[in-house]
């Protein structure tokens, strides 16, 4: 998935636009960069070990946690070895009613207009995180069996998700950051760097595009997403160069010099720094990242 800015893929299709990412369980050592959506994102950790980035906030899912991630909002998926999650992603208007009922006015409406969220994190063992989980199971089953009807039987589980979350008290109306000036402007920069970033950018320049000095961008890039410029950039190019060592037969030093490293062996310590081990351990392994 190439997510470092927002995502212009449909999710699901036109007429049932749903969709489960991966499909299949999650891959040791995938990496999805920064990047946003429209749509609303429930990641369920499968297991092992998933580190996220939602909004300013690091987390460190384990089995059977949750994370919630609302319209709009940058966040960033990383899993180790054994890591393993599913995403579910849909659109808030795909759970609207046409008639204005309390349902209608009081959930759905407001979590279609950003105006009610579920709170970010839910623990596994935490109230409301078993009977959610049990329906996340019944959607993955409902999607394993396409029979007439299936798409119903779906949107009636997320709704059940929502009413469970309403139960629960994970659904609030305060305590979300709103959308302003530094939250465009993040959205801004993940989006040039994720489109420059097999080039040789350097941090004067790029700050400049910006209007901020070097020292200003680089403490705004580091308080917000939790690493440097420069280790950003480096994640990027890693994160293509894998995708292209499981579904290209192109030399690794190509692949090096493809997605903007300029020095071969700095590719490789890079990329054990964020794989566990070198491209062609990784690519022998079919994209199993090591310890």
């Amino acid at each position: 998935m190439d997510a470092s800015r927002l995502e212009k893929r449909t999710h699901g299709t036109e007429g049932f636009p749903f969709q489960i990412y991966p499909m299949s369980g999650s891959q040791d050592g995938d990496v999805i960069p920064y990047h946003w959506h429209p749509e609303l994102e429930i990641i369920r950790i499968v297991a092992g070990q998933v580190g996220l980035t939602i909004a300013d906030e690091q987390y460190t899912g384990l089995e059977g946690d949750l994370f919630f991630v609302a319209t709009g909002e940058l966040h960033e998926i990383r899993s180790g070895r054994g890591g393993q999650f599913r995403s579910f992603v849909f659109p808030a208007d795909f759970l609207q009613f046409r008639r204005a009922d309390r349902a209608q006015t009081e959930l759905l409406s407001p979590l279609e207009a950003g105006k009610l969220w579920f709170r970010t994190e839910l623990r596994a063992g935490q109230p409301g995180s078993r009977e959610l989980l049990a329906i996340l199971d019944r959607v993955l089953e409902a999607c394993a069996d396409t029979r007439t009807g299936y798409e119903l039987h779906v949107k009636a589980l997320l709704l059940l998700v929502l009413s469970e979350g309403m139960r629960a008290d994970l659904l609030h109306t305060t305590g979300h950051a709103p959308r302003n000036y530094h939250t465009q402007l993040l959205r801004e920069i993940v989006a040039y760097l994720g489109e420059h970033c097999t080039e040789q950018l350097r941090l004067p320049e790029v700050a400049q595009h910006f209007g901020m000095s070097p020292q200003y961008f680089c403490s705004f890039f580091k308080s917000h997403l939790g690493r440097s410029f420069v280790q950003h950039v480096n994640f990027l190019r890693i994160e293509r160069a894998s995708r292209l060592l499981r579904e290209t037969d192109q030399p690794i030093m190509d692949i090096g010099f493809t997605v903007g490293f300029e020095n071969f062996s700095y590719f490789i310590k890079r990329f054990r720094t964020v794989f566990g081990c070198t491209p062609s351990a990784y690519r022998k392994s079919g994209g199993m990242a090591k310890e």
